[in-house]
């Protein structure tokens, strides 16, 4: 969590004046209202972002470990969760079709952490679980390029890459960002961050899937054309509607 707190420090100076965690013996008490251990990383988290996670989690709602999520599973009908091997993360703010952020602790990544499911409430939701991160540190990551660090660009594009192309890789997309100037930062590994001083790009991969899609944030709208053609001339994706 340190590194991501740098992080966001290095792309929004004065972040960690912005942020509230609990105290682990606060922590304990959602621990033993959901009755298993708590990931390292979502623990983490909560000890450093749990009371409040600044422009990070500005899009989700219902993320405090103890007024939200402990408070759910101490007063939410057991016919309306899943089984104690997810655990609720984060609250979505739709509130026509919400499906919420969940850990899969069946779903092991990397270094204690786990990956990260949408699904909604109510009876057997796992039969319309989504996968979305490897992972709940890519996510946090991914996320800090998405809502803190993109925004401050103007000009700004989306590329995706369908189930049915399938020449361009990843490999292949990321020689050539690092051709023309951009440096991937060495977090996250599956999906990937990349900056240049005029421009940064978000790569998402979700998992388990051949799909990826890119955001590139430029301050100029001339040095993004150029990019644009660049990618549209050497690769197979394809711009996407905002």
């Amino acid at each position: 969590m340190d590194k991501l707190i740098t992080l966001l420090e290095r792309f929004s100076p004065g972040y960690q004046d912005r942020i509230e965690g609990y105290p682990d013996w606060l922590i304990d008490e959602l621990e033993e209202v959901f009755g298993q251990p708590l990931p390292v990383p979502y623990r983490e988290f909560a000890r450093s972002m749990g009371v409040s996670g600044g422009p990070l989690l500005a899009h989700v709602r219902s993320y405090d470990p103890l007024l939200n999520v402990a408070e759910l599973y101490r007063l939410s009908p057991q016919s309306e969760l899943p089984p104690r091997t997810f655990l609720f993360i984060f609250g979505d703010p739709d509130p026509l079709a919400p499906t919420p952020y969940w850990l899969d602790l069946e779903s092991p990544s990397e270094d204690g952490d786990y990956q990260v499911v949408r699904m909604p409430f109510g009876e057997h939701p796992q039969r319309k679980l989504h996968r979305d991160f490897v992972s709940f540190r890519e996510m946090l990551f991914l996320w800090a390029m998405e809502y803190v660090h993109l925004p401050n660009f103007p000009h700004q594009a989306r590329y995706h890459r369908g189930k049915d192309l399938q020449a361009s890789t990843v490999e292949d997309l990321a020689r050539i960002l690092e051709k023309t100037g951009f440096e991937r930062l060495p977090y996250p590994r599956y999906s990937m961050l990349f900056e240049r001083d005029d421009a940064a790009i978000r790569l998402y991969r979700p998992p388990d899937d051949s799909t990826f899609d890119i955001r590139v944030g430029m301050h100029s709208a001339e040095q993004l054309r150029h990019f644009q053609a660049l990618i549209e001339d050497n690769t197979d994706l394809k711009r996407s509607t905002w």
